[in-house]
């Protein structure tokens, strides 16, 4: 009787075994499956992750055409997951559709083989995956230099203009949300169209009406940039909810001429003062200075047109900007038989609030030293007008603006390193030493915008 039990037993534990062996073949089949299924799920998720922001990121392409941006999503999808990857069966789908807010949505799906879980009556695992990007709104100001050297060659302010309209014409379908404006500058900086939408006619007819004309006044075409008809100021919101903004900066030459506050004949004037040369020796060079003088009149900082001066002012003057009966700055009327002068009077100066800024007065003077000379001055305005516009481009950067700067030139009309200090990074720093190469470098900002603007 005994023995009967353990055999019986024994018969148990054989039955209990192979039905326990099958179950855990099909554990190990669907671990085996599953776990295919979750590669080839996270797969075709980076894939259609990927199509979306391609297809956010051309929504304004105007190379592709009408819903040319849903096609190229889906193209994309295709080439991240083709027929067979990871084992798949058949071919892969990509539907890709636009959704409100300028978003895209791409949606895959496939069918990945359950070998193992075949045994048990799965033949094929449907397999899905959604992918959502959205282009982001943003400001764009582009800050564009129409100084004479512009006009010599014609080509070059012609292929800027090339280059500009087809960056504003990139954002033509996205006009209604984007805002961009324009500021053209040359001894004065203007602002030709303020920031806002629905742009693209307004600006490119503005652009093709540019002239080159006077001197290099990038300081001032940096702040107003943030002034008024510019930039929202973001610098009380969140990371997480600012537009993004992009200021495109681009100039073919140095810096020469500032924007400040003067004083003549005990009035205050705002003006413009810049430097002047011969044979195209006023580009602020080391090797410029003997040939340079700072301008013998005061322009008008909102003026359009070159020479217009405040009258009599001469910022080449220097001195404590009184009148002629109080100023310190006097010259010999009268001299006597031996030379010595006997009678003086005072003579109208201009006096430079610069000199009393964080800048300095120029060395080895006073800040309303009398008639400092050429020799002194025009080192001292060079690097006056070099380091105003580093520290507004400085202040851009402050307020989360980020600075495209496009150079043009050889290193006899610019200074690369100097450019790079203005931009926010070498990534944003473009040098072209022939203006042909312009619209190339404006429409791969445009896609670089783009491409930051997606999420």
């Amino acid at each position: 009787m005994k023995i009967s039990i353990i055999r019986n037993r024994r018969g148990a534990v054989l039955i209990i075994f192979a039905i326990l062996l099958i179950v855990l073949i099909g554990f190990v089949a669907l671990a085996v499956d599953v776990g295919r299924w979750y590669n080839v799920r996270s797969e075709l998720s980076k894939a259609v992750d990927a199509a979306a922001i391609a297809g956010a990121k051309n929504i304004s392409n105007p190379h592709l055409g009408t819903d040319g941006h849903l096609r190229l999503a889906e193209e994309i999808g295709y080439q991240n997951f083709s027929s067979g990857y990871l084992m798949t069966t058949g071919t892969p789908t990509f539907t890709a559709t636009a959704l409100s807010d300028h978003r895209i949505q791409v949606t895959g799906s496939v069918n990945s083989p359950g070998n193992l879980a075949s045994l048990f009556g799965v033949d094929l695992i449907p397999t899905g995956a959604l992918g959502i990007a959205r282009k982001n709104e943003v400001e764009i100001m582009l800050v564009l230099d129409r100084s004479g050297s512009m006009g010599s060659p014609s080509s070059k302010i012609a292929d800027l203009k090339t280059a500009a309209r087809s960056f504003v014409s990139y954002f033509e379908d996205t006009q209604d949300t984007d805002k961009m404006g324009l500021i053209s500058f040359a001894t004065t900086a203007r602002v030709d169209v303020n920031l806002g939408n629905n742009y693209v006619t307004t600006m490119n007819n503005l652009i093709n009406a540019m002239s080159a004309n006077g001197a290099t006044n990038a300081e001032d075409a940096l702040i107003r940039s943030i002034g008024t008809g510019g930039f929202t100021d973001q610098t009380g919101v969140p990371g997480d909810r600012r537009v993004q903004q992009f200021a495109i900066f681009f100039s073919d030459g140095m810096p020469t001429a500032l924007r400040d506050q003067f004083k003549y004949n005990n009035a205050d004037y705002d003006g413009v003062v810049y430097g002047s040369g011969s044979s195209g020796r006023a580009n602020c060079r080391t090797t410029d200075y003997p040939y340079m003088s700072v301008s013998t009149g005061l322009q008008r900082p909102n003026s359009n047109t070159t020479g217009d001066f405040f009258p009599g002012v001469n910022p080449d003057t220097t001195g404590d900007g009184k009148g002629t009966s109080t100023t310190n700055c006097r010259q010999c009327t009268r001299r006597d038989w031996l030379g010595r002068c006997i009678a003086w009077a005072g003579y109208l100066n201009t006096k430079w609030y610069l000199f009393e800024s964080s800048l300095g007065a120029v060395p080895g003077y006073t800040a309303e030293a009398c008639s400092i000379p050429e020799s002194a001055l025009v080192p001292y305005f060079c690097s006056a007008a070099r380091q105003l516009a580093l520290n507004n481009a400085e202040t851009l950067k402050s307020r989360f603006i980020k600075i495209y700067v496009i150079g043009l030139g050889t290193d006899q009309d610019i200074d690369q390193a100097y450019l790079r200090s203005l931009s926010s990074g070498d990534s944003y720093t473009y040098i072209a030493p022939d203006s042909g190469e312009l619209k190339a470098i404006f429409n791969a900002i445009a896609k670089d915008i783009k491409l930051r603007l997606v999420q």
